[in-house]
C-alpha cells in the first residue's frame, strides 16, 4: 500500500527502519558473530540504553569530536536531575560490568545499537556487534582479537582481496610526543597534524630536541606492509626506551598475525582520532573504501572508573555495513 504525499516527518531524521530483507542480512551476520564468539568463550551482555554523561566524560572514551555528537538530556524528577545520554559507545558500560564482577579475566560480547548525532545522511542509530577482552595483556590479547576478527570476515563471506586492515600503536606515538616537553593540549594538536599527513614544522611546535623531532618526523611518514618494517622502524627511532621497545614488540606481533594470514595491511602512525583513550595496538578494517570495524587496546579504562587497572582491548563492527557488503558480492 502506498500513501500519496507521504510526510517524511513521520520518521526522525537519521533513524532508519530495518525492512524484512535487511533483517535477513542482519540476523545472518548476528548469528555468525554470536556463534563464533561463543566458540572462543565469550559471553553475551546487554547494557542500558540510557547512561550518565559523566560515565563517558570521566573515562575520556569519547574524542572531542564524538563528545559533540552525543544525545544528551536532563533526567528530571521534578526537583532535580542528572545529565544522561543515549548510549554512544558500548565499551565503557562493558568495562563497568567487568569491574563490578570482580573477575580477573572476562570475555564479553554484545549486539546492540549506539546513538550518535550526525549532520549528514549517516544513520544516527548504529547497530554494532563487538567484543571486549579484560585481564589478558598484549601480546596475547591482541593476537586473540585479530584472530577472531579474521575468522568473522571469512565466515560472513568477505574475501581477503576486498579489504585491508590498518594498524598502529597509540602508546608508541604517545611516548615520543611526551618527550617533546609540550603541554598535553599541544601534544593532541600535533597528533592531529600527524594523522592528516601534513609536513611537520619544528618551528610551529617549538621542538628543540633534534632526536625527538627526527623520531616524530619518522613516525609521521610511517607506512609499512610487513613485520620486518616494524623492526626497521625501531632501529631508526631515536632515544629508544624499554617502553618503546615493548610497543614495537606488540606492533610487530599484530602485523605478524596479519602477514601470516595473507591479509593486506598497512602500518600507519594512527588509526583513531582519540589521543587519550587508546594505549596500545589499534586497528580498523576498510572494505571497499568503507570502514566497518575499529578497535584496539585501552589499558587505563578500568582505572578511570575507579577500579583496579586491568588490561583491556576490543573491537566493534558496524553490523549493517558488514551485512550489506558481505551480501553484495562475497
Amino acid at each position: 500500500m502506498q500513501i500519496g504525499n507521504f510526510d517524511s516527518s513521520w520518521r526522525s531524521e537519521g533513524m532508519k527502519d530495518i525492512d524484512p530483507l535487511k533483517m535477513i542480512e542482519f540476523r545472518r551476520v548476528e548469528e555468525i558473530f554470536l556463534s563464533l564468539t561463543r566458540s572462543h568463550d565469550y559471553q553475551e551482555i546487554r547494557t542500558p540504553t540510557i547512561e550518565p554523561l559523566h560515565l563517558y566524560t570521566a573515562t575520556r572514551v569519547l574524542s572531542p569530536q564524538l563528545l559533540h555528537r552525543v544525545y544528551s538530556f536532563l533526567d528530571w524528577d521534578g526537583w532535580s536531575g542528572e545529565r544522561v545520554v543515549l548510549r554512544p559507545d558500548s565499551t565503557v558500560p562493558a568495562a563497568r560490568l567487568f569491574a563490578e564482577s570482580e573477575q580477573e579475566i572476562s570475555r564479553l560480547c554484545y549486539v546492540q545499537p549506539v546513538y550518535r548525532f550526525s549532520t549528514d545522511e549517516q544513520p544516527r542509530e548504529l547497530w554494532q556487534c563487538g567484543v571486549e577482552l579484560f585481564g589478558i595483556p598484549a601480546v596475547q590479547a591482541d593476537v586473540e582479537l585479530l584472530t577472531i576478527l579474521l575468522e568473522l570476515l571469512q565466515k560472513v563471506g568477505v574475501d581477503r582481496d576486498r579489504y585491508h586492515i590498518d594498524i598502529s600503536h597509540a602508546g608508541l606515538i604517545q611516548l615520543i610526543l611526551s618527550y617533546t616537553g609540550m603541554t598535553l593540549e599541544d601534544q593532541r594538536h600535533l597528533y592531529e597534524v600527524i594523522l592528516t599527513g601534513e609536513t611537520l614544522s619544528r618551528e610551529d611546535f617549538s621542538i628543540n630536541d633534534d632526536a625527538v623531532f627526527s623520531s616524530l618526523e619518522l613516525l609521521s611518514q610511517i607506512k609499512g606492509e610487513s613485520p620486518d618494517y616494524v623492526l626497521n622502524l625501531q632501529s631508526l627511532l631515536k632515544n629508544s626506551s624499554s617502553e618503546i621497545e615493548q610497543s614495537v614488540i606488540e606492533l610487530r606481533a599484530a602485523s605478524k598475525i596479519l602477514s601470516d594470514s595473507g591479509v593486506n595491511f598497512n602500518i600507519l602512525p594512527g588509526t583513531t582520532a582519540n589521543f587519550d583513550y587508546y594505549t596500545g595496538v589499534t586497528f580498523r578494517v576498510v572494505i571497499q573504501d568503507i570502514e566497518c570495524v575499529s578497535g584496539g587496546r585501552y589499558d587505563l579504562l578500568t582505572k578511570s572508573l575507579g577500579a583496579q587497572q586491568s588490561p583491556a582491548s576490543g573491537f566493534a563492527v558496524d553490523l549493517m555495513k558488514l551485512a550489506h557488503i558481505s551480501n553484495d558480492g562475497g
